[in-house]
């Protein structure tokens, strides 16, 4: 709702600012911020009234952030944002500046309940970041965000927080929101302009909830085809990787110039190139060489040139860039090479766990260290600015260290600087707070899932086809096995939350022809063998469950388990004709399947639509286009084989890179 401007006298100013903290703390509106409008000569605003006071200077309107009564240079919004940077620096303390470098995670309560500790890390501490985890639904999301800066506006200095998701594909995290393909299935699609259109709708349905940061997308290479996170990849060739992050960083920040009023921080990563996981093992140590290091940066390179707000180092060491350190933490591959080599000077963004990376990195190769230690090696020799994901109480850990002359006031400032450069280029001091209304109406749209359906059927990547494929459904019986078929999340994969949507069994169902019959069996493999009698078609859903660092599979064989071994024999023995759909983040070995069924068709983790372009694609209301990002290998000798820094190096693949059959082929 637009409420009529008051303005505020000298003294009432001072009252309305000096509400107790009880007073806060009985809020009972979630959305009960007052909007100013914006026009050609005034900022839009956007506050709490009875926490921050309106100035009124020269016919216009500015927020009193400090409450002290006057316009300060950081409250101008006619001022430059470095130079309103510097201002607010100047006005605060050690202990503000360090908070402002910590990016700790919240998961909201059942019900978008708010958990209290919050309130201290906002108003008391004053926190510069925090990471939101799952949310229920989209209203609970933007009232959410809403309520963290309203607990940040009561803080001595009023700054606001950015809140940050970890959405590496969609708004993957709130209810009902647009959840897309992994970028593995996206990179299969080869449509640049198509990514950059999810990228531009998830920086709308971020901003539309109150978050301005994404933790993605992830410019590493996939050549290690053991690695879990080879789903949050754009496949193994550096090039369409590099084309691809372009893409999704220019949807994202609203254009190649860097971040303005309507962009949300992108955040790449995870630096230096992290797909060289050695033996596929998440947190190994990178392997790339000198040679192939280059290959791997390719990527973050072309960030640079759109101007990529954050990029974010990994917790594994570099065997050839600094073997004893995390690159979280690494003075070599943060300061020697991020910024001095590269020239980056936007937010080092740390992954979760700084301390424990560095701990363990350290106490493999030099000996062991101790937390105030890692927290001196991650702040003074690798100067990052983001800490993800500790306990609030490093802030006094980092004060002490600052007292005693370990933390300097040039790296402290430096980093601070990082953290709030953003927030000014953003808008968010004039304009922090959401329209829950407009959450509602926007979020996850027809129009927006319809794009993410598009994006899910042009990944479909049809590997075999004995021209069993489209199959017209018309009286036939069709039996549909597999735990992945009735599961939802096995289509949106690892880093989203509980999603809407018809699963792969449902929408077979759905889409089938008149007549069909379309009956589901999950596990049960006697009733996989009765059904089996009189069914005209089998389709068999294998591949992994949803995960997120590493697949519960494991790294030791990249084969389907044993039972869905034992499932596919079964059906095999049936003579009935079989298609297979394969659910995957990472390239499995499909031979048996390639040796003795009808119809492979690989779907990657496509999203809460997933379910449908599937059916379509099988029906034949979808032309499969899809072309392999990655090699798929025949056997596990030839992965042992394989250089995890190499592209293209499988011998003999079971499908080669690019492979990908259509129905016209």
């Amino acid at each position: 709702m637009i409420k009529r401007f008051i303005s505020f006298v000298a003294a009432a100013v001072l009252a309305v600012t000096t509400l107790p903290m009880a007073t806060l703390a009985q809020a009972e509106s979630l959305n009960n911020f007052v909007l100013i409008e914006g026009n050609e000569t005034q900022h839009i605003l956007t506050y709490i009234e009875g926490l921050t006071a309106i100035l009124e200077v020269d016919g216009l309107k500015f927020k009193d952030h400090n409450k002290n009564g006057s316009l300060d240079v950081y409250e101008d919004w006619r001022v430059d944002s470095e130079t309103r940077v510097q201002d607010l620096i100047s006005q605060m303390t050690v202990r503000e500046k360090i908070a402002q470098m910590q990016h700790p995670t919240f998961v909201p309560k059942a019900g978008g309940k708010v958990p209290s500790y919050l309130e201290k890390w906002s108003t008391d501490e004053n926190i510069g970041l925090v990471l939101v985890r799952e949310l229920d639904s989209v209203e609970n999301a933007a009232k959410t965000m809403n309520q963290v800066q309203e607990w940040a506006e009561a803080s001595r200095l009023g700054v606001p927080i950015v809140v940050s998701m970890d959405s590496v594909h969609g708004t993957s995290y709130v209810y009902g929101a647009t959840v897309t393909p992994h970028n593995l299935g996206l990179a299969a699609t080869r449509n640049e302009e198509l990514v950059s259109k999810l990228a531009d709708i998830a920086r709308q349905e971020h901003i539309a909830i109150g978050t301005r940061m994404t933790l993605s997308p992830e410019a590493d290479i996939g050549t290690e085809p053991r690695w879990g996170r080879v789903m949050e990849t754009f496949g193994e060739d550096a090039d369409l990787v590099t084309k691809m992050i372009r893409a999704q960083i220019v949807g994202f920040q609203n254009g190649d110039e860097g971040l303005n009023e309507d962009s949300i921080m992108a955040c790449i990563k995870h630096f230096p190139g992290s797909g060289p996981q050695m033996d596929g093992i998440d947190m190994a140590p990178i392997v790339s060489d000198e040679e192939t290091l280059q290959y791997h940066l390719k990527p973050y390179y072309a960030a640079l040139e759109v101007n990529v707000a954050s990029i974010m180092p990994y917790y594994s060491s570099s065997i050839y860039l600094d073997i004893s350190t995390a690159a979280l933490g690494s003075k070599a591959i943060l300061q020697d090479l991020l910024r001095e080599e590269m020239g980056f000077d936007g937010l080092i963004q740390t992954d979760w766990g700084m301390i424990w990376a560095i701990q363990q990195t350290r106490a493999l190769f030099e000996g062991e260290i101790s937390e105030e230690e890692a927290v001196l090696v991650g702040v003074m020799e690798g100067q990052v600015d983001g800490i993800g994901g500790e306990s609030i109480r490093l802030i006094d850990t980092m004060e002490t260290l600052h007292g005693e002359g370990k933390i300097t006031d040039e790296v402290l400032n430096a980093a601070c600087r990082r953290v709030l450069l953003p927030k000014f280029q953003m808008g968010v001091f004039e304009n922090p707070y959401c329209d829950v209304a407009y959450a509602i109406e926007y979020v996850g749209n027809d129009e927006s899932r319809a794009l993410s359906l598009q994006a899910a059927r042009e990944s479909m990547t049809l590997l075999k086809n004995d021209n069993i494929l489209p199959y017209d459904s018309t009286g036939k019986k069709i039996l549909v096995t597999g735990l992945r078929a009735g599961d939802m999340d096995s289509l949106c994969g690892g880093w989203s939350s509980a999603q809407p949507g018809l699963t792969i069994e449902q929408a077979l169902k759905e889409y089938a022809k008149e007549g069909a019959t379309v009956v589901y069996a999950a596990e049960d493999l006697e009733q996989m063998k009765a059904e089996a009698v009189d069914a005209d078609l089998i389709i068999a859903v294998v591949g992994e469950p949803s995960y997120m660092h590493s697949s519960a599979w494991g790294t030791e064989d990249l084969s389907l388990t044993n039972s869905q071994k034992e499932m596919m024999k079964v059906l095999d023995a049936t003579g009935k004709p079989i298609v297979t759909v394969v659910i995957n983040g990472r390239p499995l070995i499909l031979t048996w399947c390639a040796e003795n069924t009808e119809a492979i068709l690989m779907a990657y983790y496509p999203g809460t639509e997933g379910g449908i372009a599937i059916a379509e694609t099988l029906y034949g209301m979808n032309n499969p286009s899809g072309k392999l990002p990655v090699q798929l290998p025949r056997d596990m000798e030839s992965v042992l084989e394989q250089s995890g820094d190499v592209a293209f190096d499988l011998e003999n693949p079971l499908y080669d890179y690019g492979y990908g059959l259509s129905y016209t082929e």
